[in-house]
């Protein structure tokens, strides 16, 4: 009998099979299953709470499963830490940043290498060692500028130089695109890893970056694989269908709303990072949107507004009320309400609990606390935003971004606004919670506020916004009305060309 000769198939890169992790009385993943191959992107998709974050922990070595198995080249690991998983080649960009703000660039993104006793280091040396891995994460800043002082666009572009110098077998990229205006650049950067064969799993919300860079994905729900969709699968019918269970009818929920008077009125501002003036106004029921690349000064734009960074010029008002300090107390009197980018930096302090946070806006210095009544207020935010935890007593630490994002919305709509600026809305937010919230904000503008949206995602601009000003570096190049407003045009804008004659 001739023998056949059968080609032996490889083991894949990384294979989890029945990953299991519970935090003491929360299980945070049953039954989860992930393969990625050499040279392979896979996306891992999801609702907020769903097990991402976890199961991607869990590969990088940062906690381990209680059950299951996962396999490297087709031998079982188990990771003591991080370190033991990138001696392994597997790197993690984690959601929230991890630089080191004290320390430069070029510390923070050959942090790893330093990590050596009586290591000589000269900064000029560490500067030419890194310039490489910026330059390959499509960065342009001086290496030796301090980490810290840098936007938080540019930060995460230096979490993934860092995890070029890593030179990884297996890179993990947990929502990075959400503080890029332009993931293109990270785009070619994965596409330049995988074609020499790296394996790369990528986590986001965004159907279309699955589409435009996924060669499959692995869907997610309550702690469980669902589904496994190939490439001619990546629709949005199919993925939101799988991540979700649900239909998610009209996405971005814009109807039309009849426009009132003048409700925010801002003249010749200038922020304390561009020597440019600024001004626009935005109606009652109007929504505005805000974009730019990175660096170009949205932020500092919406928190000069709100008086959370003090102005070097220009005046701000509400329904004709001039704002005479600029302070977010003043701002909040008047009837602001600022949703700032950086949710545990700026609105929340995970230590302490939902309850706790969501009662910030009701303390009164010299007054007692209600424990009830913050009780009672935070059990409502947490059922009308649909927030995935176990309680209002948990820290907000332990909740996912997308969840924690919904707190920051909650509280900031406590006191029904006049004026809501957004600033990334929904950075980290599954489709799901997306629609909610796109709900919430076409529901506040029906209500006759002024919303002001800054966002990365052109598409979130384009299906919420009723105009939209665009901001290059720090100045203001151009406004689109939204019979006009195409991502070509504003990515024109954005980039210096086609400045308008009639730029706020």
């Amino acid at each position: 009998m001739p023998v056949i000769d059968v080609p032996r198939v490889s083991a894949p890169l990384l294979r989890a099979a029945g990953v299991a992790k519970n935090f003491g009385p929360v299980t945070a993943l049953r039954r989860a299953d992930l393969v990625v191959h050499r040279g392979e992107v896979v996306c891992l998709a999801g609702e907020n709470g769903s097990g991402k974050s976890t199961l991607a922990r869990i590969v990088a070595g940062s906690i381990r499963p209680d059950g299951g198995a996962v396999e490297l080249d087709g031998t079982p690991v188990a990771f003591g830490g991080p370190k033991d998983a990138l001696a392994a080649g597997l790197c993690l960009v984690s959601q929230e940043p991890t630089l080191v703000p004290g320390l430069s660039v070029a510390e923070n993104v050959l942090l790893p290498r330093l990590n050596r006793p009586a290591r000589t280091v000269r900064r000029t040396a560490l500067a030419a060692e890194a310039e490489p891995y910026l330059a390959g994460a499509g960065l342009r800043v001086d290496p030796l500028r301090p980490a810290g002082s840098l936007p938080p666009g540019e930060r995460e572009l230096v979490e993934v130089a860092k995890a070029l110098a890593a030179e990884p077998r297996l890179l993990i990229l947990d929502e990075v695109t959400t503080r890029l205006p332009d993931p293109e650049r990270l785009f070619a950067v994965v596409e330049r890893l995988a074609a020499a064969g790296t394996g790369v799993i990528v986590i986001t919300h965004r159907l279309r970056e699955i589409r435009r860079v996924c060669d499959r994905a692995t869907v997610l729900r309550d702690g469980a694989t669902v589904a496994e969709l190939g490439r001619d699968e990546l629709t949005d019918e199919r993925l939101s269908s799988a991540m979700v269970g649900r239909d998610l009818g009209e996405y971005f929920h814009k109807r039309p709303v009849p426009v009132g008077g003048e409700r925010l009125s801002v003249e010749d501002l200038v922020t304390d990072r561009s020597p440019h003036a600024i001004s626009f106004d935005v109606r009652a029921g109007e929504i505005l949107g805000v974009a730019g690349l990175v660096g170009a000064g949205r932020s500092e734009l919406l928190e000069t507004i709100a008086g959370a960074r003090r102005p070097r010029g220009g005046s701000v008002a509400i329904d004709g009320e001039r704002l005479e300090r600029a302070s977010p107390r003043a701002a909040r009197r008047a009837g602001m309400a600022l949703v700032p980018e950086d949710r545990f930096g700026q609105a929340l302090a995970a230590a302490h609990s939902i309850r706790d946070n969501l009662a910030v806006p009701w303390l009164r210095a010299l007054r007692r606390t209600n424990r009830h009544r913050d009780h009672d207020r935070a059990t409502r935010a947490v059922t009308d935003y649909r927030v995935r935890c176990h309680g209002v007593d948990v820290p907000v630490g332990t909740l996912s971004g997308g969840n924690a994002q919904k707190l920051v919305l909650a509280r900031a709509l406590g006191h029904a606004p006049k004026v809501l600026l957004l600033d990334e809305p929904t950075r980290g937010v599954d489709i799901g919670a997306r629609s909610d919230i796109y709900e919430l904000i076409g529901e506040l503008a029906a209500g006759g506020a002024a919303v002001v949206l800054a966002s990365s995602d052109l598409l979130e601009l384009l299906g919420l916004a009723d105009r939209v000003i665009v901001l290059a570096e720090g100045r203001p190049a151009g406004e689109l009305h939204r019979d006009e407003a195409t991502e070509e045009a504003i990515a024109l804008l954005a980039l210096g060309g086609g400045e308008r004659d009639d730029a706020v």
